[in-house]
């Protein structure tokens, strides 16, 4: 094993040595879960929870209740693992983020999620990308959750539009039409701010 006293000098080297390690596909992981491993089971939790979450971020528009959500996705999922026969994990673990998004605005028809962005007198770049960030996840806010669902999943969880129709139940020109469709709204909701 690796010794726990690693400097930061040595992080590179650690990251290296870590690296040649043989990657677990998701297929021997489950197989492992199915037979009683834990471990194998806070792999995959370590695996996809950033992007799970940051799904959620983009879908609900709130940090907090995104950790909730995420947190929920797991339970979720280790309480059916032992039905789990999906080929792709990391859809089905979108699939399950999806739906509990969907509950959750179900049980908060009210929210609305309006930071303010005005920081006068900072010119700095890092708030402007900042702001620039927080505007963009406001105005994905305001598009149809289809076509926002859409465009996280193609933008940044970088699946096909195939993927996402095979993800969503629906037939790939559906999804390219509600990707340009949530495109051209988000441009134009852009271009009147």
């Amino acid at each position: 094993m690796y010794n726990d006293y690693y400097k930061p000098s040595d992080q590179r080297e650690l990251q290296r040595v870590k690296g040649k390690r043989k990657q677990v596909t998701d297929k021997e992981l489950i197989r492992k879960v199915h037979n009683g491993d834990k471990e194998a089971l806070n792999t995959i939790i370590q695996k996809y929870y950033d992007e799970i979450y940051r799904f959620c971020v983009y879908l609900t528009g709130n940090d907090t209740d995104s950790y909730d959500i995420t947190q929920e996705v797991f339970f979720k999922f280790i309480k059916y693992v032992d039905s789990y026969r999906y080929k792709n994990l990391k859809g089905y673990l979108l699939i399950i983020a999806r739906n509990s998004c969907c509950d959750y605005f179900r049980h908060k028809k009210d929210m609305l999620w309006i930071e303010d962005m005005t920081k006068a007198g900072k010119e700095d770049s890092r708030i402007t990308v900042m702001e620039d960030g927080m505007l963009l996840r406001q105005e994905l806010m305001r598009i149809p959750p289809e076509q926002r669902e859409v465009i996280v999943l193609h933008v940044y969880e970088e699946l096909k539009f195939g993927e996402i129709a095979k993800m969503l139940g629906c037939h790939i020109s559906t999804v390219k039409s509600r990707y340009f469709q949530g495109i051209k709204k988000l441009k134009m909701l852009m271009h009147a701010k």
